[in-house]
């Protein structure tokens, strides 16, 4: 198959599709802090499932009505999406996340997911033909930024909630590119709402099944975990993870994996400025090497969207 990271669909990719990717870098570099805010006082996987449920049931409605109340037909094919983005993405990937930042610090759960676009790229390079120089130049200065942001030391890095962390970065990677692959021209824009529904009730169960509900006591509950939590709602799950539905499908592999590059960045700043995380000069060199590869790799898109036509038609027939 063609590589997804070379050409997938460029003539799709509108300002639309970058506004999205704009929106996913910033919003959900913020997440990072919101779900350390309120995992102090709310258990995992009921916060991130009731945080789920309550979008996708706000979402559902609100593209219900802005569609005209359509008459909504599921197939065969879109279960099996919701299904895969649902566990892979949200489930495994968030759930396992919003685990491990109970024992983690915002910035360095961002720094370890930021190994997103490498699982990413790897993926799409066994499925296909090759692997441009750009686009390996540029994982391999953002693996260098990264590594340098990770350099610092952190009593916090322990061992148990890091694997976790990589493997559900791992599980978000192999999500993002099956939904690249399985891509039509008709998706059915109440998928993301659907998926968040289902991932939403999968890990309240797991929440329940772990007996978290016990440990939620409502008048106590903080005000700052409840605006964390809020903020994880509105503008974490219903914004920018619809924002990032839309351009997973529109834009190539490569640059969609410039978010996880740049989301470490905004939840550093974040981590520093509000919850008082260090900010040193691994920080600084760590984040020029990153935004150096996102160049690179947003560099090798534009040349390759423009120079090969014909080579990007074939590449949208075999991948589609």
């Amino acid at each position: 198959m063609a590589f997804a990271a070379q050409s997938f669909r460029p003539q799709r990719a509108g300002l639309l599709s970058w506004l999205a990717l704009v929106t996913v870098w910033i919003l959900w570099g913020s997440t990072y802090l919101g779900i350390r805010v309120a995992v102090q006082a709310i258990p995992p996987y009921l916060m991130a499932g009731t945080r789920f449920t309550l979008a996708g049931a706000l979402l559902f409605v609100l593209v219900w009505f802005a569609q005209g109340r359509p008459h909504v037909r599921i197939s065969r094919d879109d279960v099996r999406s919701v299904l895969a983005a649902a566990v892979l993405l949200l489930v495994i990937g968030n759930g396992l996340l919003c685990w491990s930042e109970v024992h983690l610090q915002s910035g360095t759960a961002a720094l370890l997911v930021a190994t997103v676009p490498m699982w990413m790229i790897l993926i799409d390079a066994m499925l296909s033909r090759r692997l441009r120089l750009l686009p390996f130049v540029g994982i391999v200065l953002g693996s260098l930024g990264i590594g340098v942001l990770v350099g610092a030391p952190s009593q916090h890095a322990s061992l148990v909630p890091i694997v976790l962390v990589l493997f559900g970065s791992l599980s978000w990677a192999v999500g993002s590119v099956y939904a690249r692959r399985t891509w039509t021209n008709h998706v059915n824009p109440l998928l993301p709402a659907l998926e968040m529904l289902v991932a939403g009730v999968i890990m309240s169960i797991i929440g329940a099944a772990r007996g978290e509900v016990a440990q939620i006591h409502l008048a106590q509950l903080p005000i700052s975990a409840i605006y964390g939590w809020t903020w994880l709602v509105v503008a974490g799950a219903m914004i920018a993870y619809s924002a990032y539905g839309y351009a997973v499908r529109t834009l190539p592999t490569n640059v969609v994996a410039t978010y996880a590059y740049i989301n470490p960045i905004v939840a550093v700043l974040l981590g520093a400025l509000i919850l008082k995380e260090p900010l040193t000069w691994n920080v600084l060199a760590g984040g020029c090497a990153i935004v150096l590869s996102v160049v690179a790799i947003v560099i090798d898109n534009r040349s390759n969207s423009n120079g090969s036509a014909r080579e990007s038609r074939s590449d949208i027939s075999e991948a589609a």
